[in-house]
């Protein structure tokens, strides 16, 4: 019995609560570490010290508070903000050793991370040059350059006034995007998502400012309607946003659709009206320029929440179809038949008092109505008429018709004025532009910055890109712009940014006085053209100068570029060319000093080495030059020479291996 009671009274250990709990502690002292890479190969070490780097980096950690916020690291002190003053022209020293470093290092080996896109990447990158496609093909096809556009002047002084706004957009209906600062779990934006196909129905995305759908009219027709609109406003240009970001961005290759259209006054006057057109691809760009174009599309549904998808169609409550009054190109007299081609065919010849409506029944008809040749008469046009019907509607198909594409994001129009402050020289310019996404505190605009080099450091973004993000929000009320910097090869988040247009005047000063500057300059030189189509094109070796490109009988095939004086929009055969492959892959990216989770989480200052001698790089160590023994009749005539006994083999023996040594010293010498 005594036995039986000690077994009872043992205690009982409930073994799957005590690992699991154990299992919950090891997960908890786990951190983890956007785009954390494997540790680069440090050249030399830091000169600045590990407690240096320490105090430095509580410093940066101060300052963004959103990086890696699960490790924690304690307030600097006043002591460490010293340090932080002391050691500034040391850091800065290390920083531009740092950075050529990288260079070199993108040169000899890292260049090929940007190489082969993943799949999704190029599915987005070809849904949106098929769509492009689609819409440019009202335009000419064939172009000759017709004049150089220089994109700023000097000496003068220009500002940008919002004057007057003509339709506004109801924020609050846009779908809002996650928070994502700071980065507390691995999200990847690399997965396959909905992607636009292009329509027959409605080559152009577009919602016409008097309309409420997606317009049916070819680019060319949407021009001439917008160039009406602008006039019956009282403005002599009208331009997309695209179009004036591409006016600021001279850092890389564009290339945007112009036009000059004619429109008159309430008083019959005419005049001509310049519309600038959104950014085209004349032909297939490098993989880094494909990647950013891809992930501005992917990033964009991939921040949405679930319960916010459905947004993404940007279907207002509030707008009815008969909300705004149809524009000028789509108006009919009210007698006509639509459904109808031909007038021929609304004529049907009776006689007597026939009944023309269609639910009449033939039995109160009279005789001579009932003749078949007038019966034949009247059923021909209409089988016709259906015939030619049902295969206007084949050909028109709607292919976005119940999908995230079926509507375009909504779009504002602005009057803004480009005042010359000297000579009181103006220009009075609508801009319409899409507003996509909202935050917590307003409308977002999200910027992707592809990163290739994620193990050394962040890479800077450009003044030009600057330049245009201030516009963006300029142009907008109450925006952000959200800075997302994304793994370019995985697609995984790695930090994100958000600033509003004092915040970023504040970082990077005011920009609107150069981007007022340079718009001004294009238009100036662009409001003499004549009535018709052109092309605007711009490369990297033009400085800051554009090729204007008017129809006419060039560019024989699709790699005719603008260096060759001509232009061609064949975009069937617009295959990758490998000079743009090694050009993209010849310029690297300028590292910039930007605090990433990887540096708090290793304790190292951005841009600088290692101050850790054991991390440094160990360079391979060539083995040993072995000696080679010498063939052993060589040996022996050696051992002889100097009055050795040895045994001394056959004769043909040392014959042939004196042979054989000589064939291979001439295979060696050949070599040399």
């Amino acid at each position: 019995m005594a036995a039986s009671d000690s077994e009872d009274e043992r205690p009982t250990f409930d073994w799957d609560e005590i690992f699991s709990e154990a299992q919950k502690r090891d997960i908890k002292h786990r951190v983890f570490v956007p785009g954390f890479r494997g540790i680069p190969p440090y050249p030399k070490v830091s000169a600045l010290t590990h407690q240096q780097h320490y105090q430095c980096l509580k410093v940066l950690c101060t300052q963004n508070p959103h990086i890696l916020d699960a490790e924690f690291i304690p307030r600097p002190t006043k002591q460490d903000y010293r340090v932080f003053e002391e050691v500034q022209i040391t850091y800065a020293k290390e920083q531009k050793e740092y950075i050529e470093w990288a260079k070199n290092l993108w040169m000899t080996g890292h260049c090929i991370r940007a190489l082969r896109p993943k799949p999704p990447v190029e599915a987005a990158y070809e849904a949106e040059f098929e769509v492009k496609a689609k819409e440019m093909q009202s335009f000419p096809k064939r172009y000759t350059m017709a004049a150089q556009i220089p994109l700023e002047s000097r000496n003068e002084n220009f500002e940008m006034i919002c004057e007057k706004e003509l339709i506004g957009v109801d924020v609050s209906e846009l779908p809002e995007v996650n928070k994502l600062e700071p980065v507390q779990k691995r999200l990847s934006i690399m997965m396959p998502r909905s992607i636009p196909e292009p329509c027959t129905k409605h080559p152009c995305r577009f919602v016409l400012p008097n309309e409420s759908s997606t317009t049916i009219l070819p680019l060319t027709e949407v021009h001439r309607e917008l160039a009406q609109y602008a006039l019956d406003n009282g403005a002599e240009f009208i331009t997309s946003e695209k179009a004036l970001k591409c006016l600021v961005e001279i850092d890389r290759n564009w290339t945007i659709c112009l036009s000059v259209c004619e429109a008159y006054t309430l008083e019959g006057e005419k005049r001509n009206v310049l519309v600038l057109g959104g950014e085209l691809i004349v032909r297939k760009e490098c993989a880094q320029v494909r990647t950013y174009r891809a992930f501005r599309h992917l990033l964009q549904y991939s921040l949405v929440p679930e319960v916010e998808k459905s947004k993404l169609m940007y279907r207002s409550k509030d707008r009815s179809e008969g909300e705004r009054r149809p524009s000028r190109a789509l108006q009919q007299p009210k007698d006509t038949d639509e459904s109808s081609d031909d007038e021929g065919f609304n004529l049907f010849i009776v006689s007597g008092e026939a009944q023309t409506d269609s639910n009449s029944d033939t039995e109160h008809m009279q005789p001579d109505e009932l003749d078949p040749a007038k019966v034949k008469l009247n059923t021909k046009p209409q089988r016709i008429s259906k015939a030619r019907e049902k295969q206007k509607n084949e050909f028109y198909k709607c292919t976005c018709e119940d999908t995230l594409f079926e509507r375009p994001p909504p779009r504002s129009f602005r009057k803004w004025r480009l005042r010359n402050s000297g000579t009181q020289e103006s220009y009075d310019v609508i801009v319409h532009c899409s507003h996509k996404l909202k935050g917590s505190n307003g409308e977002v605009v999200l910027e992707p910055i592809p990163e290739y080099q994620l193990d050394l450091g962040a890479s800077q973004v450009s003044k030009e890109k600057i330049k245009s993000l201030a516009l963006s929000l300029n142009l907008r009320k109450n925006a952000s712009v959200m800075t997302v910097r994304v793994d370019g090869s995985t697609g995984e988040v790695v930090r994100s940014d958000s600033m509003n247009f004092d915040q970023l005047a504040l970082e990077h000063g005011d920009q609107m006085p150069d981007v007022a500057h340079s718009l001004s300059s294009a238009l100036g030189q662009l409001c003499h053209l004549l009535p018709g189509h052109y092309l605007l094109n711009h490369e990297v070796s033009h400085g800051r100068n554009a090729l204007l490109f008017a129809p006419g009988a060039g560019g024989a095939g699709a790699g005719a570029g603008a260096g060759a004086g001509a232009l061609s929009l064949d975009f069937a055969g617009a295959p990758l060319a490998e000079l743009d492959e090694a050009a993209g892959l010849n310029t690297a990216p300028t590292l910039t000093p930007l605090l990433l989770p990887a540096h708090k989480f290793r304790k190292i200052l951005p841009c600088a080495f290692t101050p850790h001698e054991n991390q440094l790089s160990k360079e391979a160590k060539r083995p040993p030059a072995r000696q080679r023994q010498p063939p052993t009749a060589i040996a022996l005539d050696a051992e002889e020479e100097n009055g050795a006994k040895v045994k001394v083999p056959p004769h043909w023996v040392r014959f042939l291996a004196r042979i054989l040594f000589s064939s291979v010293e001439c295979g060696r010498r050949k070599l040399r």
